[in-house]
Parts: structure tokens; sequence; C-alpha cells
């Protein structure tokens, strides 16, 4: 009997990885089928293996895989709404149909080889969408507010003349 269809959805960017083969790939390497685009994810980190109706997930990486909250070392069944955490990548486990504002991952995309070589550390990847919104938000002049720098001022002022009163009152002569 065929396995009822099971997605991953990426929790952040709301893509949906459908899981149609016995054996889905997770990892930073563009080999895998959902390929993790963050330099902490280990290259081959896990995969999902479809047994029957169960979907299983193995832990292959050096680095470690959660399923909500917990890490896993061995073999664990997903249940629905289970949670995949892979460094920075949350992958929620689901068997209903993506919600309207889920859309269908890519199939697969360019990877940079040195990327994906890369050894493992702790670092997250922005997309050029996001670091050209950053560079516009930069961009914007700072805006004066006056009420905010009266503020700054007088709570300097009071900081000062507390300094001055605790040293009146400790100092020795």
């Amino acid at each position: 009997m065929p396995a009822q269809p099971a997605s991953l959805v990426d929790v952040r960017w709301a893509l949906a990885y459908p899981l149609t083969r016995l054996c889905t790939g997770i990892g930073r390497d563009a080999g895998n089928p959902i390929l993790i685009r963050d330099l902490a994810a280990s290259r081959s980190h896990c995969e999902i293996q479809r047994a029957g109706d169960a979907y299983v997930l193995h832990p292959v990486g050096s680095a470690e895989t959660k399923v909500n909250g917990m890490a896993v070392t061995a073999p664990r069944a997903l249940a629905e709404g289970d949670v995949i955490e892979i460094a920075y990548t949350r992958l929620r486990f689901t068997r209903r149909p993506p919600a309207g504002d889920v859309l269908p991952a890519p199939e697969h995309a360019a990877v940079d080889p040195d990327f994906a070589a890369h050894r493992t550390e702790v670092r997250e990847i922005v997309s050029t969408e996001k670091l050209q919104e950053l560079r516009r938000h930069l961009s914007r002049p700072v805006s004066f507010n006056p009420w905010l720098m009266a503020g700054a001022i007088v709570g300097g002022a009071l900081v000062v003349a507390l300094a001055i009163l605790v040293a009146l009152r400790f100092w020795p002569g």
C-alpha cells in the first residue's frame, strides 16, 4: 500500500518539499533533494526514508539534528506537525495539503560548489533580496526627533548630578 503523501514545510520561507522518494536526503550538498543553505548544516545532514505508510528520520551528518527540540541520534518515526531542526532551518512534517501561503519549493536551485564544500561553521546565509532590502533600509536618512534628543540630554544631566552627589557624600575630607 503506498504511503500517504507527505511533505516538509520550511517554517521560515513557507516552502513545501514533497517527500516523493523512498529516501530523501537533506543537507548542504547540492546532491540532496532538500538543500539546506546554511553553513552550520552538514553536507549530508539527515534523510527521510519512507517505510510503508511511515516516514522515518535518519540522522547521518556530523552536526546535530533535532525533532521538536530534542536531539535525534537514532532513526525516529515522524508524526504530523513534528518540527525538524537542522542548524538554523526548521522543517515541519505534514501529510496535509500545503496552506494557501505555502509555495512549492523549487526543484533544484543552482548552488555555488564552494558553498557546498565549505567546512561546517555557524553562520546564516542571507538571500540577495534580503541583502538589498537591508541596504535600502540602511541608506535611508535618519530622522531627527527633538523630544528624544531632549530626553537624552536631561537623562545625561541627571546621571552627572547623581554622580556629583555621590562623590560629595563619600569623598574624604
